[in-house]
C-alpha cells in the first residue's frame, strides 16, 4: 500500500468536489507494478454512469508521445530518418512559402519546424465537420497548401498540432497502413493496451467517458468532438489500465512483458532537451524533445506530456530518475489537472498530498450560471475584497472559461467573461487577441480591429496581434 493512498484518496474528492469536476481516473506505476488506479465520480452527468478503471477517455495531446515513439521505431528500422525533409516522405506536402521544403521530421516531433497551429475558431470548425473516411489525413494534409511557416524551420519552439497530424499522414504512407491501424500494431497492442485506439469507431459508448464544459454550468459537450485527421495529435482513447501499462513501457525504455516497440537509446534521443519552452526552472514544461516535454518537479527531473481542450484535461508524467510514472485522465477542461498531477507526484515522492486553492475560474462560472456577467463581477469584488486563501487567480483561467463558452458556441458570454479578464489583467495581451478573434468570428470587425491596437499598444511586437491585426485590415 502507498504511504499516502488514504490521503490521496481524500484530496482527489475534495478536488474534484471544488473544481466541479464530473469524472476521472487516475493510476500510478512503480517500475513494472500498478500501485493505484481508480476512477471517481461520473462518465457523464447525463447518464451518472460511473468511472472506473476499464473507462475510456480522450487522452487529448497526450496522443503526440504515441506519435513519436511510433516514429522513432521508424527511424530504428531505417524507413525514416530524422533529418530528412518531410517531403521526401511526404511529395505531396506544401504551404504557401518555400521553406516548407526545409521541414525536418526532428523538427516537427519538437514543435520547431516554424509551422502554424490551428486557433479556436479553426479547431471548433473543424469538429463541428468531422471526416472518419480513409483519405481525410491526405485531404487534410494536401489543404495546407495555403498556409504559411510563423518561423523558420529549426529557429524556436512553437507548438503545432498541425506538425503532429501531418506526421500521422507520414507515418500511414510509410508503413504501408492506415495511421490507426499502424499505432494498434506496433505502439499499442505489444504496449498492453488492447483498449486503446485512435479510432472513435472502435470505443464502446458504454465505456465512454464524454467531455463536458462550463457553459457556464457544467455540461456535457453538446458536440463530441473528433476528427480523424486529428488522431494523431488528439484522439487517442485509453483508460487509465492501460496508461499504466504505457507507463510500465516508458520506464522500461520500450520494452513491456518480454517484447520490446523500441531501444533505450531512441528513449535517451527523445528524452533529450531541443529547445527552451520557456519556463522558468523548476517547472515540467522547461524544454522539449522530441515529443516530450522535460523540466522538473521538486528538483526531480520530469518527462511528460499533458493535455487539454473541448472538455478534457490529461497529463502523463514520468519521474524517470524514481522508476515511477503517473496518469490522470479528465472529463472535465481546467486547471484543476495541475492540482491533481502535483498531488500524484507528491505521493510517488513519499509526500503528503495537498487540494490547496481553487482557481477564481470557478466561483466565476458559478456566478455566471446563477446571475449573468453582473453576478460574475460582484462575486469578483467580493473574492478580491476576502482575505482567505481558498481561491487563487490566474490571468489564464478565465481565458480558458472563455474558450470553454466559445466551444459550447456563446460567444456573446465568452466576450463578456474576457472583458472580467481585461478588467482585472488590463495587460496581459491574451485576453486582447482572444476578444478579437471572438468579434471577427461575429463579423464586428471595427470591435476587433479596437482589441488589436489595445494589445499593441501594451506589447507593439507581439508577432500573433500584428499578424491578426493585417489579416483584419486586408479584409
Amino acid at each position: 500500500m502507498l504511504l499516502y493512498e488514504k490521503d490521496l484518496d481524500v484530496v482527489l474528492q475534495e478536488i474534484m468536489t471544488r473544481w466541479d469536476i464530473p469524472g476521472l481516473a487516475v493510476g500510478m506505476v512503480q517500475g513494472d507494478e500498478i500501485i493505484y488506479a481508480k476512477g471517481f465520480g461520473v462518465q457523464s452527468l447525463e447518464t451518472q454512469t460511473p468511472v472506473t478503471v476499464d473507462s475510456i477517455f480522450c487522452t487529448a495531446s497526450v496522443s503526440k508521445c504515441f506519435v513519436a515513439t511510433a516514429v522513432m521505431q521508424l527511424v530504428e528500422r531505417r524507413k525514416i530518418d530524422l533529418d530528412a525533409p518531410l517531403i521526401q516522405y511526404l511529395p505531396y506536402f506544401q504551404m504557401d512559402d518555400e521553406r516548407h521544403r526545409r521541414i525536418t521530421i526532428r523538427q516537427m516531433l519538437s514543435h520547431t519546424s516554424g509551422m502554424p497551429d490551428m486557433d479556436e475558431n479553426e479547431y471548433l470548425e473543424f469538429v463541428l465537420h468531422p471526416e472518419q473516411d480513409d483519405v481525410a489525413a491526405e485531404r487534410y494534409v494536401r489543404g495546407l497548401k495555403n498556409r504559411k511557416l510563423i518561423a523558420n524551420p529549426g529557429e524556436r519552439f512553437s507548438y503545432s498540432n498541425i506538425a503532429y497530424n501531418v506526421l500521422g499522414d507520414m507515418l500511414a504512407k510509410v508503413s504501408g497502413k492506415s495511421f490507426e491501424s499502424a499505432m494498434r500494431e506496433y505502439i499499442l497492442f505489444p504496449s498492453g493496451m488492447p483498449n486503446s485506439s485512435f479510432m472513435l469507431a472502435d470505443v464502446p459508448t458504454s465505456l465512454l467517458a464524454v467531455p463536458h464544459l462550463r457553459s457556464p454550468e457544467m455540461k456535457v459537450n453538446p458536440i463530441y468532438p473528433y476528427h480523424r485527421a486529428d488522431a494523431p495529435a488528439s484522439f487517442l482513447h485509453s483508460t487509465v489500465l492501460d496508461m499504466c501499462h504505457w507507463g510500465i513501457t516508458s520506464l522500461n525504455r520500450g520494452s513491456y512483458l518480454g517484447g520490446s516497440i523500441l531501444s533505450p537509446a531512441s528513449y535517451d534521443l527523445m528524452w533529450k532537451p531541443v529547445a527552451d519552452r520557456g519556463y522558468p526552472p523548476p517547472s515540467m514544461y522547461e524544454e522539449t524533445g522530441l515529443g516530450w516535454t522535460l523540466g522538473h518537479y521538486k528538483d526531480v527531473r520530469t518527462v511528460s506530456h499533458g493535455g487539454m481542450g473541448f472538455g478534457w484535461a490529461d497529463f502523463f508524467l514520468i519521474l524517470p530518475e524514481k522508476n515511477c510514472a503517473a496518469v490522470l485522465l479528465c472529463n472535465e477542461e481546467s486547471f484543476s489537472r495541475t492540482r491533481i498531477i502535483r498531488a500524484l507526484a507528491d505521493v510517488l515522492l513519499d509526500q503528503k498530498p495537498q487540494a490547496n486553492a481553487v482557481s477564481w475560474m470557478v466561483p466565476i462560472s458559478r456566478a455566471l450560471a446563477e446571475g449573468g456577467i453582473e453576478a460574475a463581477y460582484a462575486r469578483y469584488a467580493e473574492l478580491k475584497a476576502g482575505d482567505d486563501d481558498e481561491f487563487y487567480f490566474d490571468e489564464d483561467d478565465l481565458l480558458n472559461l472563455s474558450l470553454q463558452l466559445f466551444s459550447a458556441r456563446k460567444i456573446d458570454l465568452a466576450i463578456d467573461v474576457l472583458g472580467l479578464n481585461i478588467h482585472v489583467y488590463p495587460e496581459y495581451i491574451g485576453s486582447h487577441l482572444e476578444k478579437a478573434k471572438l468579434h471577427l468570428r461575429k463579423g464586428e470587425t471595427a470591435l476587433a480591429e479596437a482589441s488589436l491596437l489595445k494589445a499593441l499598444s501594451i506589447k507593439p511586437d507581439n508577432t500573433a496581434v500584428v499578424e491578426l491585426l493585417e489579416k483584419v485590415r486586408l479584409h
